[in-house]
């Protein structure tokens, strides 16, 4: 009798413990299976970067950034290589070695507003990014990369935003080139001065958060490509993306933003407070295509037909009016 009390018992804490170490074995599984994320988060850039600007190191974008991260991956670890008053023109050409000897699962670029400030060319610092891009992803081809648009700059009243502009479409460019992630910063900011600088240049606590939740939707979303082509600016009369050239109608150099949310031979769309040409690279067959424009009721706003030849390549038009938007435009070649 004592005999089977014993064993009853052993067989009941048996089951227990299988009972208690099945609890652990599965929290550990499921905190396992919830970190196979990136370990390693390193962030490149400036002075705003490091932090400047913010009233405690914890709020630079950088580091809200990573706390916004550990929500899904609790492990990974920060790696801030911020330079600040450095320009990425003046990198040696073993920067890239050096951002990959941190062992990056994913890497985040800030570069941009001392290139301005140190009288670089939108063709040297072009050239610089394309080279970190380019470098980081043929190492690692898998690796999240989010480029950043600059954010807006008032140290130069005469002409702001104007450098800013062009090197934000080619930062843009070449994130559809590389894959990379887009976080539009500039726009996020949208010269909003008063809210979120700390001084002519640097955001501050808030402005670092606005940095960091943009760069974070931009990891949600699908990283730009050919297939995936979009480009947003506010500055410029000529914006050329892609192959494709934009001709805003501008009064003035004041920020009014356009934006293609997706470009394709067939079909693009746009959100554009200004009437804009668009022409495009002569990628059509010659031939005569029907241009049709709709509102976003689907409602046909504008048609024309369009002949392109050898030396004639396709030029739309398009003006917003009191639409609403965006406008969807159809390129339909017409039978002969």
């Amino acid at each position: 009798m004592k005999t089977g009390v014993m064993l009853g018992t052993y067989l009941l804490m048996g089951t227990l413990m299988g009972i208690i170490s099945g609890v652990f074995v599965q929290s550990g599984r499921a905190a396992e299976s919830k970190d196979h994320g990136p370990k390693q988060l390193v962030v490149v850039g400036d002075s705003i970067t490091c932090g400047v600007g913010v009233s405690l190191p914890s709020n630079r974008f950088s580091t809200v950034l990573t706390d916004l991260l550990r929500k899904d991956s609790p492990t990974i670890m920060e790696v801030n290589l911020g330079q600040s008053g450095n320009a990425l023109c003046n990198q040696p050409a073993s920067y890239p070695e050096t951002i990959l000897q941190a062992n990056p699962d994913m890497v985040v670029i800030q570069w941009g507003v001392n290139d301005q400030y140190w009288g670089y060319s939108i063709a040297q610092f072009a050239a610089s990014y394309e080279r970190l891009v380019g470098a980081l992803r043929r190492a690692k081809a898998d690796m999240p990369i989010v480029v950043t648009t600059l954010v807006p700059d008032y140290r130069w009243p005469d002409c702001m935003d104007i450098w800013i502009g062009e090197a934000n479409v080619m930062i843009q460019e070449i994130a559809a080139r590389y894959n990379c992630h887009l976080a539009d910063i500039h726009r996020a900011l949208d010269h909003r001065r008063q809210a979120y600088y700390s001084d002519a240049i640097h955001p501050n606590n808030a402005g670092a958060r606005v940095m960091a939740e943009t760069i974070f939707r931009a990891l949600q979303s699908e990283p730009l490509s050919p297939a995936n082509l979009q480009v947003a600016f506010d500055q410029g009369r000529e914006v050329r993306f892609m192959q494709y050239t934009f001709l805003p109608t501008r009064t003035n150099e004041q920020p009014n933003w356009i934006q293609m949310h997706s470009i394709g031979k067939e079909v693009l769309e746009i959100s554009t407070p200004l009437p804009v040409k668009i022409r495009t690279a002569p990628c059509y067959a010659a031939g005569t295509y029907q241009i049709e424009i709709k509102d976003a009721t689907k409602a046909t706003v504008a048609t024309n037909t369009c002949r392109i030849t050898w030396e004639k390549m396709l030029l739309l038009a398009v003006d917003p009016k009191d639409y609403k938007q965006p406008l969807v435009i159809t390129i339909i070649p017409m039978a002969k």
